[in-house]
């Protein structure tokens, strides 16, 4: 299964970044798997994590972009996933969007420790585009709708797969599955839509002895219209209570990263570097994440690698 992850891993080269996606960017996207996969609800059957996080990125820059997301899954009985995710995502400019998603995921075991989940999310949406918020030469243009602002309400899907055990996990995902239209913007509406996106994730961690262990993840997404680009993380654990790691986002930043777990909490943060010419006017990004998992008295051990390690390798039971 080592093959899986280094495989996803490489296929990333063969592109380079991508400049025009729709999607907001997650440092920390291997502490909260569900954010980019629905098949991840219920896979931790020993809990279910609460998780919520903010964004800001381009820190220090008037009209920054800042993004609030808040999720939580559970298993329920005959493998069953269920998840909600709420968000707000401002632009920094004349765009923004907030909305909800809910999720449900099929879990299949396929021995002792390792499983398959097929995951489908629905996604309803507010998207608002304000004109009075823009600068421009002609305020009298039609584009512009009387410099007044649009709001559309989108509805549109997304579609995951996982196949996980232990210490790893493989899958993908599609958001924006119907690609529908924004319906915005008067005269052109019929070229505003969501772009269907393609994203690959994998995980692998290596346990160096009863406290220790090293975790590497990547994530890779691309439309039709944009290339490829490249998350690979790498983040030491200290007895399931502490991490530290660090992310290269290929030509685009260096994110380092640390947290820990008390008792049902977690935390973690990360403070991204603009590696690109963009540095001059946003220089860095701040990320903040916050947990809680809800304990569960029954529920089968499902994965370390979906999740934080919450129990030493010597107590995993079946």
């Amino acid at each position: 299964m080592k093959k899986i992850f280094f495989l996803l891993v490489s296929l990333a080269f063969v592109g380079s970044v991508a400049n025009a996606q729709q999607l907001g960017r997650r440092s920390q996207f291997m502490l909260n798997t569900f954010m980019v996969n629905p098949a991840a609800a219920g896979t931790q059957a020993k809990y279910s994590p609460i998780m919520a996080s903010y964004r800001n990125q381009w820190a220090g820059f008037k009209g920054a972009p800042t993004t609030i997301m808040a999720s939580g899954h559970t298993s329920v009985p005959h493998g069953i996933g269920l998840g909600a995710i709420m968000y707000s995502d401002n632009t920094g400019g004349a765009i923004s969007e907030s909305g909800v998603e809910l999720a449900g995921a099929y879990n299949v075991d396929l021995n002792n420790f390792d499983a398959v989940s097929f995951g489908l999310s629905l996604n309803a949406s507010q998207y608002t585009f304000d004109n009075s918020s823009l600068v421009v030469l002609d305020q009298a243009d039609v584009a512009l709708n009387g410099m007044q602002a649009e709001t559309t309400l989108n509805v549109d899907a997304t579609f995951g797969f996982l196949i996980y055990g232990e210490k790893y996990y493989a899958g993908f995902s599609i958001p924006q599955l119907m690609q529908s239209k924004l319906k915005i913007e008067q005269g052109a509406s019929d070229e505003n839509q969501n772009l269907r996106h393609f994203q690959f994730m994998g995980s692998y961690r290596h346990y160096l002895d009863d406290n220790w262990d090293i975790q590497g993840s990547g994530f890779i997404r691309f439309t039709s219209v944009t290339p490829a680009q490249l998350d690979v993380n790498v983040r030491a654990n200290y007895a399931g209570a502490a991490w530290a790691g660090f992310t290269y986002r290929h030509q685009d930043a260096l994110a380092f990263m640390l947290g820990g777990i008390w008792k049902d909490f977690t935390l973690g943060y990360s403070y991204d570097i603009t590696t690109t010419n963009a540095k001059v006017l946003s220089p860095h990004t701040h990320e903040v994440l916050l947990g809680y998992y809800i304990p569960k008295s029954k529920g089968k051990f499902r994965s370390n690698s979906l999740g934080p390690r919450r129990l030493q390798r010597s107590k995993v039971v079946n």
